[in-house]
């Protein structure tokens, strides 16, 4: 451990020298000490391990400044770093941070506006993608955004994030998606040259996705059986489940690729994995959130809104909240968004309605998947379980979590799309 922890801090000092050279603060800078401040994994994500560090750099005239950082390293096993395609991950993330990021706020944000419509991102430092068997060298360095006063929701539901957290994070994620609108406007050789760039961290190299490819009929199965149990006999879900396992399921693996593939004039840059384990809020004095702040950009992929969308409010939100305030979170997205966009055209409430329902299967076969590893209150996910396991194995993994009631809150889910999708059946 000892010798971990050391390899990791010269790793983490080398870096920052990197970057004090580089003139990140400012000229003439120092370095004088750097301390760790511990080390911190969301219990939501098991891609990565995350350090936070103080480094201390004095200028010319010897006085000394503080600066927060977050170190991002690799999983350190390496069959873990191959599961997840941590190469693939850290190259998307530098991609993003050193050359998309600059394109879009630089060209293709407004600045005739009074209100501020360009989305908070986290200030980067230095990235290094390609130290090979030295694997401790690849990170990536960012700002601790505490600094400027963001910090992780503060909510008492593990799953759901409240009415004003989804509006806020919402309201960001159209600031975000506005500058893709604004880049193919502006410069669409570009910025389409920068997205072809981005490399698929979804697909196995046998074709399947990941984590079960062809099984996501049998990972659902529960969920869909649960949900005839509750309306009887009917008939009417009887239909729509045939329609749903006939036109989506029978062949998951290309009904996949089709949520995923670009269709113009609608994609954007999505984030990926707009979730609230990836969001920091800031919060005014009466505790409200004010703004939101989106991270980890490992998984960046160009395609519809609707992906982004559909994950964050299945994840995101409980049956009842679906309920009350769907129509309402959507018109604070297509309002900020057309706001953010200015002149450049965007996609309107109906245009929008139309990618959710041809694109939502995307966000609701990551959640049936994520949430019951994260309803499971008796025991952790242990990812190492899943290497060398073949999709049957994953699978069956995967369906040992959550339990009953994460059966019925994949079915809640099942039940909206159903709703949204086939509501004339």
């Amino acid at each position: 451990m000892t010798t971990t922890v050391t390899t990791t801090t010269t790793a983490c000092v080398a870096a920052v020298t990197e970057i004090i050279e580089a003139g990140a603060f400012g000229q003439n800078g120092r370095f004088v000490s750097f301390t760790l401040d511990g080390q911190h994994t969301e219990q939501d994500q098991f891609a990565s391990s995350v350090l936070y560090g103080t480094v201390i750099v004095t200028d010319s005239d010897c006085r000394q400044q503080s600066h927060r950082l977050v170190f991002k390293f690799k999983h350190p096993i390496p069959e873990m770093r191959a599961l997840v395609k941590n190469d693939k991950q850290f190259h998307n993330e530098i991609l993003f941070y050193e050359r998309i990021a600059p394109f879009l706020l630089a060209r293709c944000s407004r600045t005739d506006s009074d209100e501020p419509v360009t989305p908070s991102l986290c200030r980067y430092f230095y990235g290094c993608n390609d130290c090979g068997e030295q694997v401790q060298r690849d990170m990536i360095v960012l700002e601790n955004e505490s600094v400027r006063g963001y910090r992780s929701a503060n909510i008492e539901h593990r799953l759901c994030l409240d009415f004003n957290h989804l509006i806020v994070a919402l309201r960001s994620l159209a600031k975000f998606h506005s500058l893709s609108y604004r880049a193919k406007h502006r410069d669409r050789a570009e910025f389409m040259g920068l997205v072809s760039n981005v490399k698929d961290t979804q697909w196995d190299d046998d074709g399947e996705w990941f984590p079960i490819g062809k099984k996501l009929g049998a990972m659902l199965s529960l969920a869909l059986e649960a949900l005839m149990a509750r309306c009887g006999n009917d008939g009417k879900d009887d239909q729509r489940v045939h329609r749903f396992r006939t036109e989506m399921l029978a062949d998951s693996t290309n009904t996949m690729r089709r949520m995923m593939k670009p269709v113009e004039p609608m994609s954007v840059l999505c984030h990926g994995d707009f979730n609230r384990n990836n969001l920091l809020f800031r919060y005014d004095d009466g505790g409200r959130p004010v703004d939101a702040l989106a991270y980890d950009m490992a998984t960046v992929r160009y395609g519809s809104p609707a992906l982004d969308l559909s994950f964050f409010l299945y994840m995101n939100t409980n049956r009842q909240t679906r309920d009350d305030h769907w129509d309402t979170l959507l018109d604070a997205y297509c309002e900020t968004l057309a706001a953010a966009a200015g002149d450049v055209p965007v996609p309107d409430r109906g245009q929008l309605d139309v990618e959710m329902r041809e694109h939502a299967f995307y966000g609701l076969v990551h959640v049936s998947f994520f949430l019951r590893i994260m309803l499971e209150e008796q025991k952790p996910l242990n990812p190492l379980e899943f290497i060398g396991k073949d999709l049957n194995q994953r699978l069956q993994i995967i369906l040992s979590f959550g339990g009953e009631r994460a059966t019925e809150w994949v079915a809640d889910i099942v039940q909206h799309y159903f709703d949204m999708v086939y509501a004339k059946t």
